[in-house]
């Protein structure tokens, strides 16, 4: 009998650290050549035998391991769930292919880029490029299939937001093509595995195509596959990165201010069951080294927000997210940030791309002037770079830029000039550059001042007479705006405000001073500011001195000799020339210079007349005519009367008796 050599049947353990095992099968046989296929036989019966055997054990092994995976989540006070997915169920070696060793997930090159650490005020407790204000800047989720290649579709991922933030163009699945830099990137080993920065510096120097141009094919096939020419044609390329520092306040920074970020993390076996909730290690081996792109953080979750490149089948619609702030399976060790990227051809973005300039306030924004920014995120030189505005209320300057390099970005600034008048003024800056156009919608508006109000009553060195009432001159304001309400201002003779009421819509150009305000014998001083219906105030009417005096009896509101007149300020014919003069003298400028007159010697003449009833008689008598006229005028009648005497007027001379002629 010949003793056969052992025949070892090995799992090769590949890129990840699973253990093997080794099967030893000694065969001592003194059989001839004809009788081996007898023995091959036997073998595949044996273990067709055992396969039968193991099935009804197998669904509950598979099933008990996600249990206990949900059982060390419990344990330690985790917020994930375990359960099969679309990878945990693959075969162990399709597993390995889909993972690099460990050892690429830390840096291959020893000369790195300068370390991100530009900070942002006021961060945002979270942000998600999946949604910025209802767009999207991340594109669809991709699947690496059964090659090792996360390194590129990680950068891709990265690459891919960058343009579509840089560029403006949110909800748009940019689709780059992996394969190129699976295939041409020599500094990478293709479906073997790659470094971060090895990857980062590929896209800039040579960048990738479009997914059409070169299709992803290695992760059907698990080949790297050669580097063909239109793997090398019209590239998207990275301008810069950068490897941000090893905070968690970096790491924020970065998002905010560029968008997804390149990171690499170690892949445990329980990550393998990973379907939903915020993810940290529980249990199991590490099973290698995994590159994703970080598409956003939650600061009430403590959590990164991560795009995963096993397809959307797979953990949450694609994503998964992982706990931040404790570096997580290594996950904040070597983070890379895009600070811009091209694309090819003749390119160029307009930022911002609308602006309000909000509302100019006359005189004191005379105009105001905004930046704007030109880049140049195409792959060549711009030249001859023109700027105008469609509408003449707003200029610009430069008016042309000579030169822009790629990837350089120039400055010009677009003024607005106020003017009177409520009407917006909407416009366009377009900016023309090889034949490419890119615009930036413009508006603004302006609000003048309603015209600073005069004190009329009581003037500078008056007395006024208690309860009193402050009278000033009609509203104007040259945009035609309506006057919405007025502030009433007063104070004593050391500066401190005696009274100082809300805008109030009820006494817009004459206010009746609350009682108990104003002490007789005593200086104040009072002012007045105006409000439009837009809500730009005026400036204070200029400060005006007074005395307040004792009331004089039978004085109230004003009208002095008609109070005395008919012995009352509450009779009914003094509240009608009280409303006439408020609604018509003091809403012109020769009404307001007789009413400033009357207020002066009014006072005298009603002390006059107080003790002559026979002069009482004749002044009421006198106002009549006026109340008459004023009541028609205040109520809306004066139009009916004019017409009716007029008509009568008519009637009479159209039919009056002719007179007979005279007889010879």
């Amino acid at each position: 009998m010949k003793n056969c050599s052992a025949h070892k049947f090995v799992a090769h353990p590949g890129n990840c650290s699973i253990p093997y095992f080794v099967v030893k099968i000694s065969l001592t046989h003194k059989t001839t050549f004809p009788i081996l296929p007898s023995i091959k036989m036997k073998k595949t019966i044996i273990n067709f035998i055992v396969f039968l055997l193991l099935i009804p054990i197998a669904s509950p092994l598979l099933a008990l391991e996600a249990t206990d995976i949900n059982q060390a989540i419990r344990d330690k006070g985790a917020h994930w769930v375990a359960g099969e997915t679309s990878v945990s169920k693959l075969p162990p070696e399709e597993i390995r292919r889909r993972l690099m060793p460990i050892k690429f997930k830390k840096s291959g090159q020893q000369a790195k880029s300068y370390r991100f650490s530009a900070k942002v005020n006021n961060l945002p407790t979270k942000i998600d490029w999946r949604n910025v204000n209802g767009y999207n800047y991340v594109t669809g989720v991709r699947d690496q299939g059964n090659c090792g290649s996360c390194w590129a579709f990680g950068s891709t991922a990265a690459l891919e937001s960058r343009i579509l933030i840089t560029s403006h163009t949110p909800d748009k699945d940019l689709d780059l093509s992996e394969q190129a830099m699976v295939s041409c990137d020599d500094e990478n080993m293709g479906c073997s595995g790659g470094f971060p920065d090895s990857a980062m510096s590929y896209l800039k120097t040579a960048g990738i195509p479009l997914e059409t141009d070169a299709p992803y094919n290695s992760g059907r096939t698990g080949i790297t596959g050669a580097c063909a020419a239109t793997m090398q044609q019209n590239t998207y390329r990275v301008t810069g990165f950068e490897d941000v520092a090893t905070s968690v306040e970096a790491i924020k920074n970065a998002i905010v201010q560029y968008g997804p970020l390149v990171t690499g993390f170690v892949i445990y076996t329980d990550f393998l069951s990973y379907q939903s909730g915020v993810y940290s290690h529980v249990t199991g081996v590490a099973e290698g080294g995994h590159m994703v792109a970080i598409v956003g953080y939650d600061d009430e979750e403590q959590a990164w927000i991560i795009k995963n490149s096993w397809g959307p089948d797979w953990g949450e619609g694609g994503y998964f997210r992982i706990k931040s702030g404790t570096n997580e399976c290594d996950i904040e060790d070597e983070v890379y940030v895009i600070n811009y990227a091209t694309v090819p051809g003749t390119s160029f973005v307009l930022s911002p791309s609308s602006v309000d300039f909000g509302t100019l306030v006359l005189p004191d924004q005379a105009s105001q002037t905004l930046p704007f920014t030109i880049t140049n995120n195409g792959s060549v030189p711009l030249n001859n770079i023109s700027s105008m505005v469609t509408n003449p209320k707003y200029s610009v300057s430069p008016c042309t830029v000579s030169t822009l390099a790629s990837a350089a970005l120039a400055d010009i600034q677009v003024t607005y000039t106020a003017h009177a008048g409520k009407t917006p003024d909407t416009g366009e800056l377009q900016v023309v550059s090889a034949g490419v156009t890119q615009t930036s919608s413009l508006t603004a508006q302006t609000n003048t001042r309603p015209a600073q109000p005069t004190n009329l009553w009581p003037s500078d060195g008056a007395t006024m007479q208690l309860p009193g009432k402050l009278f000033a001159s009609a509203f104007v304001d040259a945009d035609g705006d309506a006057h919405e309400a007025s502030q009433w201002i007063i104070q004593n003779a050391s500066g401190g405000i005696v009274y100082s009421g809300s805008f109030d819509a009820s006494g817009k150009t004459s206010f009746t001073v609350p009682s108990g305000t104003l002490q007789a014998n005593t200086q104040y001083y009072w002012q007045v500011i105006y409000r439009d219906d837009r809500g730009v105030v005026s400036s204070a009417s200029a400060l005006t001195a007074f005395t307040a005096a004792s009331p004089v009896p039978g004085s109230k509101g004003g009208c002095f000799i008609a109070t005395a007149a008919f012995g009352s300020p509450m009779a009914g014919q003094v509240e009608i020339l009280r409303q006439f003069r408020d609604r018509y003298l003091l809403t012109n400028n020769l009404g307001q210079k007789f009413v400033v007159w009357y207020y002066r010697n009014g006072p005298t003449a009603a002390n006059w007349i107080n003790d002559k009833p026979l002069t009482k008689a004749a002044i009421r008598a006198a106002l009549y005519p006026l109340i008459g006229f004023s009541f028609l005028l205040i109520f809306g009648y004066l139009p009916f009367v004019i017409v009716g005497l007029l008509l009568t007027a008519f009637l009479f001379f159209r039919f009056r008796p002719k007179k007979p002629k005279a007889t010879s």
